[in-house]
């Protein structure tokens, strides 16, 4: 598999877990780690590893260190669409329910990828599903399925 190039500011904000960091900054003055974690709903290791990678390339910056808190805040403004509609993404991202939701014909299931892996195995699996029956799927390349919907016949 050949590795696409892009900007470094593209490719870093391509993953959810950075994007949705850089857009938590994006709504504040600052933010601190702790704040960060819980907004983002990651673990301290991966939540440095994604600060680390936003931080080499300017786009936030640790700004102040207050006893063991470390504060950060955006350094270079990226206009991204979701910035304008957080609040109401995040109300909605709270009410979704990590079991699948039968859709009422019972055909259907709505399944909430919620962490970045199932993400990104999502679309590997639409892929490599596209490519066995034949399929031309043209996906951007930086596109970040959120659900899954399955239709079937019983």
């Amino acid at each position: 598999m050949s590795r696409v190039r892009a900007d470094p500011i593209t490719t870093a904000l391509v993953h959810p877990t950075r994007r949705s960091i850089y857009v938590y900054l994006s709504q504040c003055e600052e933010m601190s780690t702790v704040q960060l974690q819980d907004a983002a709903s990651v673990d301290r290791y991966n939540l440095y590893h994604h600060l680390k990678k936003l931080s080499s390339i300017g786009l936030i910056e640790n700004h102040r260190d207050q006893g063991r808190a470390r504060w950060w805040r955006v350094a270079t403004v990226v206009n991204l669409p979701e910035i304008i509609t957080l609040n109401t993404h995040s109300q909605q991202s709270q009410n979704i329910i990590s079991q699948p939701v039968n859709l009422s014909d019972g055909n259907s299931f709505i399944i909430p990828l919620d962490d970045s892996r199932s993400k990104i195995g999502a679309k590997l699996l639409f892929e490599k599903l596209a490519h066995e029956i034949g399929i031309e799927l043209n996906l951007p390349w930086n596109f970040v399925p959120q659900k899954i919907a399955l239709v079937g016949e019983i």
